[in-house]
This record gives structure tokens, sequence and C-alpha cells, in this order.
């Protein structure tokens, strides 16, 4: 029946990828079945990972480690006089690094969605 259906799957789309196991790597997230207690795991450990090491490459800022980055000053702005525009290249960083926090936190870290929303 899995046969049958990667052959339909192949004249409906042309060439596909086929894996069979327990274990895959899709989009960053690697999910884990164990048959055995009859549960899936969703693990995007490399994905932090490498999202950390390319921030901690490219930025010349301090970095800061902290608990929780939902702070006492989370929901509080600053006024237009005090704001600091960045650079194109810190803005695109800047985006980018939101946006993979965003996919994380609605995947494998939905504890931090409030503070990167």
């Amino acid at each position: 029946m899995l046969e049958e259906t990667v052959d339909q799957l192949k004249r409906a789309y042309g060439e596909i990828t086929v894996q069979y196991g327990d274990e895959h790597d899709y989009l960053g997230m690697v999910l884990s079945y164990n048959p055995q207690q009859k549960t899936i795991t969703l693990n995007m450990k490399k994905y932090m990972e490498d999202m950390i090491n390319q921030f901690e490459q490219e930025t010349v800022d301090e970095i800061k480690i902290v608990k929780t980055p939902a702070n006492n000053n989370l929901f509080q702005t600053k006024k237009d006089a005090d704001s600091i525009l960045l650079s194109k290249h810190q803005s695109m960083q800047f985006h980018s690094n939101v946006a993979k926090m965003l996919f994380l936190a609605k995947r494998g870290r939905p504890d931090i969605l409030l503070a990167v929303s």
C-alpha cells in the first residue's frame, strides 16, 4: 500500500524523495518516533545552536546571557527621540533572527513566543 502511494505521488509530482525510518530531519525539526512508547519527539536543538552560532559570528555588539528575554520592560517602548536607527546590515540581521525565532517559537519553543513577538 505504501509503495502504491509513493508511485501515485511520483506520477503526480515527478521526482520525489522518500525517507524511511524512525527519525527525520525536516526544516530544522528532528522528528523521532518511538514505536515501543508510541510517541513522537520534536527536537530543534541543532536549529537553535546554528542560529546562535550565526548570530555570534555576525554581531559586533556585546551579547548578554539572560534566563528569559521577558524582563520588566517587555511592554515599554522608547520615544522616537531616544531611538537609534539600525544600519541596513543590522536591520536585515535583526529581521532574519526574529523570523528564525518566530519559526522556532511556533514549533518547538512556545515559551518564548511572547517575548519574540
